[in-house]
């Protein structure tokens, strides 16, 4: 069963690899000098500020499906509970009912 998972999971890798790989800018190995340390330092901030707020907009919108998700379940359950309310006092009433109609049986039975 693995191996089905691999082969279908194969064409996929290098794209996830793609994606997990760091984003950010590297400092170059050749050149150390202050000033081209400093751009990239510069650069890196820039970079996670922008992946700061970029992550903040994400976690702003899932909240908000959240939000609205769970006003749903929550008007799904007040449904859930006044339908089966409504089936409790059927299946009261259907009780009595029988217990009535035995009560009679047996009452038409022993005259």
């Amino acid at each position: 069963m693995a191996a089905t998972w691999i082969t279908i999971a194969a064409p996929y890798v290098p794209e996830i690899i793609r994606a997990a790989r760091p984003l950010f800018t590297r400092t170059p190995p050749v050149d150390n000098t202050h000033q081209v340390r400093l751009d990239v330092v510069i650069a890196q901030i820039a970079e996670l500020q922008n992946a700061a707020d970029q992550n903040a907009d994400s976690i702003r919108k899932l909240a908000t499906d959240m939000q609205k998700t769970l006003e749903v379940l929550q008007l799904g359950s007040e449904r859930l509970q006044k339908s089966q309310l409504a089936a409790h006092r059927l299946a009261m009433i259907a009780c009595t009912a029988a217990a009535l109609a035995f009560a009679l049986a047996a009452y038409a039975l022993a005259t």
